[in-house]
């Protein structure tokens, strides 16, 4: 558990949810903790854990959560980031046993997105008639690939995305000296796991680099392709190049409409996308990005995000 980030998850909506339910002792059998910030969804899991033991147990256990030394919690998947069927298999088979330390076994599932239908339908006679004596917690990047009927059988959390201010007190305690701070928060739509990423990788600086260079310099179907052999260097993380390309354009036209300070390559990208081509960029990126959301071939998405971008532009002028 990273000390530093205690006081930012407990100023989410989700945690002051969670410890309602735990001062109320009204918790329910089994919670769905929703985020794609992957590091901030763990602590928040962790911290409701603490509580809801605090609260059945009347003893404090934080840090045998933390150190994941509990008997009574068990972490699943057991290995790998991918829940399987023998996972599934595991708690249900164990879910009526009596605890032998808390007065409840507590199961905690990450990566929920992985599971499959199977695996899901499994869960579900358990979430249907749950032991008296067990809790199951869920945590997963999104919702969507969990079916309606188990979705409606747990009490859903989401945590949401943090304020840029709220991200930069947090990352300052522990990056201070770090130049790229505020390009981290920025850059990172509020979510502490990317933020950390940025700070942490020099990669991310050239992945940003990249996607300055294209918005400068990309004018012709020559020059998409040059482009395009960049790219693919960097396929692994295309959508971190898309997402720095929209963190640029959005600059742009924030500057143009008088809200940005003046910094000379933003002004620059403004003077090539006017507000008018830069609200239809953002379209291209989108529908780049959705292609690559359904596992598109990355070639063909890098081509086409190339050439409909100097499209946008040649129509513009």
């Amino acid at each position: 558990m990273e000390a530093n980030y205690e006081s930012l998850i407990k100023s989410s909506g989700a945690y002051a949810a969670l410890k309602r339910d735990c001062d109320g002792k009204k918790m329910s059998h089994a919670y769905l903790l929703v985020s794609p910030d992957t590091t901030a969804l763990d602590m928040l899991a962790d911290m409701f854990l603490a509580l809801a033991v605090k609260a059945e147990d009347g003893k404090d256990y934080t840090k045998g959560v933390y150190a994941h030394t509990l008997g009574d919690v068990v972490r699943l998947p057991l290995e790998g980031e991918k829940v399987k069927v023998a996972d599934i298999n595991h708690l249900t088979d164990t879910a009526y046993y009596t605890p032998t330390e808390l007065g409840r076994k507590y199961y905690v599932i990450s990566y929920g997105e992985t599971m499959n239908e199977p695996s899901q339908n499994k869960l579900l006679k358990t979430l249907e008639e749950p032991p008296a004596v067990t809790r199951i917690i869920i945590k997963a990047s999104s919702e969507s690939k969990l079916l309606p009927t188990v979705l409606s059988r747990c009490r859903k959390v989401t945590l949401e995305p943090f304020s840029s201010d709220e991200l930069k007190a947090a990352l300052s305690r522990r990056f201070s000296s770090n130049g790229s701070l505020d390009f981290a928060v920025e850059s990172s739509k509020g979510l502490l796991t990317r933020a950390e990423q940025i700070l942490s990788s020099p990669l991310y600086l050239k992945l940003y680099e990249s996607a300055l260079q294209l918005l400068l310099k990309l004018d012709s179907s020559g020059g998409a392709a040059e482009y395009a052999f960049k790219l693919y260097d960097y396929r692994e993380n295309l959508s971190d190049i898309i997402d720095f390309i929209e963190l640029l354009l959005r600059d742009a036209v924030r500057f143009a409409c008088g809200s940005e300070e003046e910094r000379d390559f933003v002004s620059e990208i403004a003077v090539r996308y006017p507000v008018n081509v830069a609200l239809k960029e953002f379209d291209v990126l989108a529908r780049a990005r959705r292609r690559l959301e359904l596992n598109g071939n990355v070639t063909a998405v890098i081509d086409e995000l190339l050439f409909s971008m100097l499209e946008v532009r040649a129509k513009w002028k």
